[in-house]
């Protein structure tokens, strides 16, 4: 299981490496394909573009959301003081308002929605695995996280 686990972290180490991008970067672009793909499969024209780009933004925000999360979890950790004392609620309200979303965009048929809710509910297990080789504070350069 290990191994199975460790190779979408490989394959985005090896990106981050061959096009020098951030993870961030990684992460967004894979976000966008899958997205588009269901966009040019369902070939229900702008209007899915529309949502293509909603759920990126969307991605984004909640990428950064995440990180810095962490990084009060962290702070936590080491200090035992919290800045933004309700930040575990961000995980707690990310996975209730995807389930519900998930929800809506099936019974209106929103497909890249959808997809975009698939993609946001694995993220999580998603950063916890490239944590768990990736520890903050391990990486030379901040903007790689």
């Amino acid at each position: 299981m290990k191994k199975l686990e460790y190779l979408p972290v490989l394959i985005v180490e090896k990106a981050k490496r061959l096009f020098h991008l951030k993870t961030w970067q990684i992460e967004s672009f894979f976000v966008f394909v899958a997205l588009a793909t269901v966009a040019i499969v369902s070939n229900r024209g702008w209007i899915e573009w529309v949502g293509v780009f909603a759920v990126l933004f969307t991605w984004n925000h909640a990428s950064v959301a995440n990180r810095m999360e962490e990084m009060q979890a962290k702070q936590v950790r080491e200090k035992n003081v919290a800045e933004v004392y309700c930040y575990k609620w961000t995980t707690r309200y990310f996975y209730m308002k995807e389930v519900l979303w998930f929800a809506y965009f099936t019974l209106i048929g929103a497909w890249s929605a959808l997809v975009g809710v698939i993609v946001f509910l694995v993220y999580g297990w998603w950063r916890r695995t490239w944590r768990r080789y990736h520890p903050i504070g391990t990486s030379s350069r901040k903007e790689s996280r």
